[in-house]
């Protein structure tokens, strides 16, 4: 493959990468609005979050680029980061809007 073949790749795996790193960030915090957590929980929780993308993303990085950090992984991995969260947006924007319409005017449920 040519150098520009690999650093595509290397984009492209980096990509994925922070839709990854993004969706389990998503999943803690759904999780945390389902069962209610005080400071201490939560920080333990971030702690092991960021722990976990440290190694996550060092080993994506080792695997793309033998381990050195090149511009493209590192725009790639925030670029999937912000497709992700586009897409997830405008999904909650989507699901709202079909709430308030099956609502109703008045706050009631349409039968």
């Amino acid at each position: 493959m040519s150098g520009l073949g690999i650093e595509t790749a290397a984009f492209l795996k980096a990509f994925f990468s922070g839709m990854t790193v993004y969706g389990i960030y998503v999943c803690i915090r759904i999780f945390r609005k389902i069962v209610p957590h005080n400071g201490v929980v939560v920080s333990i929780e971030d702690f092991i979050y960021w722990l976990f993308t440290g190694f996550y993303l060092f080993l994506k990085i080792f695997d793309a680029s033998q381990g050195t950090i090149r511009w493209y992984f590192v725009a790639g991995t925030a670029m999937g980061v912000l497709f992700l969260s586009a897409v997830l947006s405008k999904t909650g924007k989507m699901c709202r809007k079909i709430h308030r319409k099956r609502q109703g005017k008045g706050g009631k449920g349409v039968d």
